[in-house]
């Protein structure tokens, strides 16, 4: 690499010039003012929901956490009864949800 010839940047500082610098202490007032605005933070109320699972469903739905949790892990595609488990399950779980 005998004949690598650096080449100065010349006007490399007029890319990093600002561009608008009203805009940096413009925006900061608009955070403070929507920051410190009374009332601005809702809290969003917790609703408890108590759900009945079989020791059953537990079971499928531990294997189902152990199968997202560890994805690249081959394993064989579910029984269509175990599907069919699976999905009874993620509808009751909707229901709860959806009251």
């Amino acid at each position: 690499m005998s004949n690598f010839k650096r080449v100065s940047l010349v006007g490399s500082e007029e890319l990093f010039r600002p561009t608008r610098p009203g805009v940096v202490s413009d925006t900061d007032d608009v955070i403070k003012d929507t920051v410190d605005r009374p009332g601005a933070a809702k809290e969003k109320a917790i609703v408890y929901k108590t759900l009945n699972f079989t020791q059953e469903e537990i079971d499928l739905l531990l294997d189902a956490v152990q199968t997202a949790k560890y994805p690249d892990r081959v394993r064989a595609k579910p029984a269509l009864d175990k599907f069919d488990s699976l999905d009874a399950i993620r509808q009751k779980i909707q229901g709860a949800v959806d009251q």
